[in-house]
């Protein structure tokens, strides 16, 4: 690694993505090495540069997810492997599982859409919950935590709905002081 070539790029913001190098890349480093990191060291980008290319390119995201199963399947072809040698370190597997995969941890993997707003979230996970397995426990912290978004989600609403408000009355009064006069008038005339 050049370390003031590196810094120049850094600086000059050349680490620009490029999907016919990045995406290959990411696949065959994660099958490979299976870490994330170890694409970053590769690529030689920050992890939050690697964060915001995966936020910002779909086809990257879905690269590295299909790396992040090939990374899953070595190692479990690992341990079926290792399981039969005596020099197998048996616990670093584990703990490897246990930090790149979330083995032996209670996960729950959703599919609600960051960008919905918490009305459509909801719907996403009824609609999950009854095609996946969730427990009822489970199932009750994601109602509920979407019942706070839900009413975050309307607080925010009727406060811009009031803010509205109070600028029309604002410009209302901008632009004729006193609004009932001129209605008086009319009404006199007529």
């Amino acid at each position: 690694m050049d370390a003031k070539k590196l810094y120049k790029d850094i600086k000059l913001g050349n680490q620009g993505y490029k999907e016919e190098i990045h995406c290959p890349m990411v696949l065959e480093v994660m099958n490979k090495e299976g870490t994330m990191t170890a694409f970053c060291k590769k690529a030689l980008i920050s992890d939050a540069l690697f964060y915001k290319w995966t936020g910002k390119h779909p086809l990257f995201s879905e690269c590295y997810q299909v790396g992040k199963v090939l990374s899953r399947s070595n190692w479990e072809e690992e341990g079926r492997k290792g399981v039969k040698r005596k020099t197998f370190n048996l616990d670093y597997w584990k703990l490897t599982g246990t930090h790149r995969y979330g083995v032996g941890k209670n996960r729950v993997r959703m599919g609600v859409n960051a960008e919905s707003n918490p009305y459509e979230q909801y719907k996403q996970l009824v609609k999950q919950a009854s095609e996946e397995e969730f427990n009822a426990s489970e199932i009750k912290q994601l109602m509920e935590s979407i019942n706070v978004g839900i009413r975050a989600f309307e607080s925010f609403e009727l406060q811009n709905q009031v803010d509205q408000v109070k600028e029309d009355l604002n410009k209302m009064k901008v632009n004729d002081a006193n609004n009932i006069s001129p209605i008086k008038t009319i009404t006199e005339k007529n």
